[in-house]
């Protein structure tokens, strides 16, 4: 069963998230006329049968989930420009959470997070330099990073702007961070991580369409290839 946004019954357990997630349907019933372009939350929603779909029950190990969005499409496309045209040193700080994923059912503590904000190519590579990181060749292009640490995933991706920021995007990489706490202390093999790093790949992918990357930099499937000698054996 998919709902969103929001989820009615955690709000004891996510007051702060919900709170946030509640004002995503604060638009509905408003006698608007429908938008163009991608429904308010493509970014997050989940089609049944999907791959997405398929890797997440997976991830959370659970038969079905719930989710919730933060931003209307619209809403985090300016968001993310307005973060971009903010000054180098504040980009990190400036991470828009995007989509909550809860396991229904015995799994139902914890979630997965995805978080997107801009980073220097530099700290991607950092990243990767963290002792027992595990970093991955998705596309074959080294501009394209992925890191797992256990229970978080991040992706670092060239996203090349038109316009006024065409510049500046030349500069940083689009950057999406995965937080699974539903896998706090559940994480015993590469497998569970090689399935988060696909799935961050994936809904990714979502973010460049919509933020209009003209360098399409996942436009294919990824092929999840672990980079030899990284990563706790």
């Amino acid at each position: 069963m998919r709902l969103g946004p929001g989820r009615g019954s955690q709000t004891r357990r996510f007051p702060a998230v919900l709170s946030l997630l509640l004002l995503a349907a604060t638009a509905c019933g408003s006698g608007e006329e429908p938008q163009a372009g991608p429904p308010d939350d493509y970014l997050c929603t989940i089609a049944p049968g999907s791959p997405e779909e398929k890797l997440l029950l997976k991830v959370l190990r659970s038969r079905s989930f719930t989710f919730g969005f933060n931003h209307r499409t619209p809403d985090f496309v300016e968001g993310m420009r307005i973060n971009l045209r903010g000054e180098p040193e504040t980009l990190v700080r400036d991470g828009l959470v995007q989509c909550s994923y809860y396991p229904n059912g015995d799994r139902g503590f914890g979630q997965a997070t995805i978080e997107f904000r801009w980073s220097s190519p530099a700290d991607a590579k950092k990243d990767a330099a963290v002792e027992g990181a595990r970093s991955y060749d998705l596309t074959g292009s080294a501009d394209v990073i992925g890191v797992s640490h256990d229970v978080s995933t991040d992706l670092y991706v060239p996203c090349r702007l038109s316009g006024e920021l065409a510049e500046r995007s030349k500069r940083v990489h689009l950057h999406a961070t995965t937080s699974f706490t539903v896998n706090l202390g559940e994480v015993h093999d590469h497998g569970t991580q090689d399935q988060q790093m696909d799935f961050v790949y994936r809904m990714t992918r979502r973010a460049t369409e919509v933020l209009g990357c003209e360098n399409k930099p996942l436009k294919k499937d990824p092929v999840v290839k672990p980079v030899a000698g990284t990563g706790a054996s």
